[in-house]
């Protein structure tokens, strides 16, 4: 082998592990620069997303349900109220017409001599006459009726020197006459400020439509039971435009129309 084959062969050789040490330098370079990359990277895990609850259909109706009867609890509480308002307005009335009924009876007592119970039954006595020559309803001849009986009582006791309690009879007989004469001048469509008159004489009815009997004289009270058209009914008082009646089974109040004597 000549000299200048050798030369050859060790450069080449030379240049052969140059090149394989500039790869294993490049290589090792590479890895660091990865290296290097991997530890300042920052790895951004993602956070889990909030999961929503499941709601099932059921789940749904029932809250449906308690949101209804929810609104429903509170209209009745309200209904309630304004029901014990109404009764607490009726319950100041009536104890008021009781006073004033009281103070009348004092007055009827202070009037108690034969000369004021004479006048006191000739103008009831003028009254009756005046109703007896008007269009009267079937409700104010009932009324009227109650009324003459009550002054025919008070003639009696007026008879036998007891003025006072015919003075009473015709303060009842009066009371009669105020709801005729409130009746012909259309000026009563309830019963609030009227006391509860009892009747001394029992009246047959019967109803000529179909009819409402109402727990108590109001209109926004329990309805009892409704009355069929020709339903023979006996009425034994009245508050304002109301009656207070019995059935066969049944007590309670109607209304001042609806009906016609026996």
């Amino acid at each position: 082998m000549t000299q200048s084959s050798l030369l050859s062969t060790y450069y080449w050789v030379s240049q052969t592990r140059l090149d394989g040490l500039m790869i294993k330098f490049f290589c090792l370079l590479v890895v660091v620069i990865i290296s290097g990359c991997v530890f300042h990277e920052k790895i951004l895990i993602p956070a889990d997303e909030p999961k929503l609850p499941i709601v099932s259909e059921n789940e749904q109706n029932w809250k449906k349900e308690i949101a209804r009867l929810e609104k429903l609890v509170a209209e009745k509480d309200q209904l309630i109220k304004n029901q014990k308002v109404h009764q607490i307005d009726q319950a100041n009335v009536i104890r008021e017409t009781h006073k004033e009924v009281a103070r009348t009876q004092v007055k009827l007592h202070r009037l108690a001599t034969k000369p004021g119970t004479a006048s006191a039954i000739a103008e009831l006595e003028a009254s009756l006459k005046q109703f007896n020559q008007e269009k009267n309803t079937s409700f104010d001849r009932i009324l009227r009726i109650q009324a003459q009986r009550l002054l025919e009582i008070s003639t009696i006791f007026y008879s036998k020197d007891q003025y006072a309690t015919a003075m009473n009879y015709v303060g009842q007989a009066n009371n009669f006459v105020k709801s005729i004469q409130s009746n012909l001048t259309q000026k009563k469509a309830a019963n609030v400020g009227y006391p509860q008159l009892d009747f001394h004489i029992p009246v047959k009815l019967r109803t000529n439509k179909v009819s409402k009997l109402y727990k108590t004289p109001d209109a926004q009270s329990q309805v009892l039971l409704s009355l069929k058209k020709d339903t023979v009914l006996k009425a034994t008082a009245s508050q304002g435009a109301w009656l207070k009646v019995l059935t066969d089974k049944n007590q309670g109040w109607i209304q001042n129309t609806g009906f016609e004597l026996e």
